[in-house]
């Protein structure tokens, strides 16, 4: 039987690895160094500087009179965490969503919140990434891509929430197939490797994670040497089927999307199989460049359905397709093997290299 795997893909955006990051993780040492003329660029690094400098005045004690609106907060937090801290200029592809909750601070009758809370919050934000950066155990230990989700009026969270990505760096950033060819026959997840290895079995890829190596963002030759800004971040997981009864907590709120275009390729636009094997299902080549074309029409192509944010209206930036064997409910003896599709929206400005500051 044929197995039917899933993903979707692509757009080659070739080429290079970035050599300057614009990121430090040190809150007193990080001032905006730049001979940026871009007007854009120039904005974000005024805002970046501005509000360091509030940051520096408050936590030396002085007293801060000021205000902004919840929103001028929400903007503030985002785009400075992921100037100072965000390390998205490091190839990663085994990653992890994780999230860090936040007091959201008070609120005056005008919607406003003082400066010197909005600093105090950014403050929470560090001292909580230090902590569970500090708490790392599973390898993946470079964080990225911050985004800042709010609470909602009338929900019982009440929290800020920063959902972010843990990564592990990965050294085959090059190591892409466009399109797969007769060899490329992967298990469908979980590492499990080639279909039919030739030598040693190999336990450091799968379907899953080829499909992926062609989905993060990767700098066009001409940004070579330049590094890039981010702001209004959105995370969104996606899946071809409700996975909700699986108890896997990075699942609970992904969003369900029927590709209606489906090829015959494949039964769904992701990885779906359920039922019992003996031998871990393949995803052959013919397979793997379906899922490629899928992911271009649902992602890549112009005016496609999921090209944009559904809650920051961001453009889609990259994604990671992540892999679980999920047992069904407790009256249920059946698996299912899936995949998923981890996607980061944001908007990006790109900038000549920040040189490091001289301490």
């Amino acid at each position: 039987m044929k197995k039917k795997t899933i993903m979707c893909i692509v757009v080659l955006i070739v080429a290079a690895i970035v050599s300057a990051t614009v990121v430090s993780c040190k809150k007193d040492k990080d001032k905006v160094v730049t001979k940026n003329t871009n007007s854009e660029v120039q904005t974000l690094l005024k805002r970046v500087n501005d509000f360091q400098t509030l940051r520096d005045a408050v936590n030396s004690g002085a007293k801060a009179d000021g205000s902004m609106t919840v929103e001028e907060m929400r903007q503030a937090l985002d785009l400075v965490s992921n100037y100072e801290h965000s390390e998205h200029m490091t190839y990663c592809l085994s990653t992890v969503l994780d999230t860090l909750h936040l007091v959201m601070p008070a609120v005056d009758g005008e919607g406003l919140v003082s400066e010197a809370d909005a600093v105090a919050t950014y403050n929470a934000f560090e001292t909580a990434l230090e902590k569970c950066m500090l708490g790392v155990k599973d390898g993946m230990d470079v964080p990225s891509y911050f985004s800042i989700v709010m609470p909602k009026a009338g929900a019982k969270d009440d929290n800020i929430n920063i959902v972010f990505i843990r990564g592990e760096v990965d050294t085959n950033y090059n190591d892409i197939r466009n399109p797969f060819d007769e060899d490329d026959n992967y298990k469908w997840g979980l590492s499990y490797g080639l279909c039919d290895p030739i030598g040693p079995f190999n336990s450091t890829t799968d379907a899953a994670k080829e499909l992926s190596r062609r989905l993060v963002f990767r700098p066009s030759s001409g940004h070579e040497g330049q590094s890039y800004i981010l702001y209004n971040v959105e995370h969104v997981v996606y899946t071809a089927k409700s996975c909700h009864s699986s108890n896997v907590q990075e699942l609970e709120n992904a969003i369900v999307y029927e590709d209606h275009n489906m090829e015959d390729c494949a039964d769904t636009w992701l990885y779906w199989q359920s039922g019992e094997f003996e031998v871990e299902p393949c995803i052959y080549y013919d397979e793997m460049n379906c899922y490629n074309r899928c992911f271009y029409r649902n992602f890549l192509r112009p005016n496609a359905p999921l090209s944009y944010g559904p809650e920051t209206n961001s453009p889609y930036h990259e994604c990671l397709i992540h892999s679980y064997h999920l047992w069904g409910p407790e009256t249920s003896k059946r698996s299912v093997r899936m995949h998923a599709a981890f996607v980061v929206y944001c908007h990006i400005v790109w900038s000549e290299p920040v040189l490091p500051p001289v301490y």
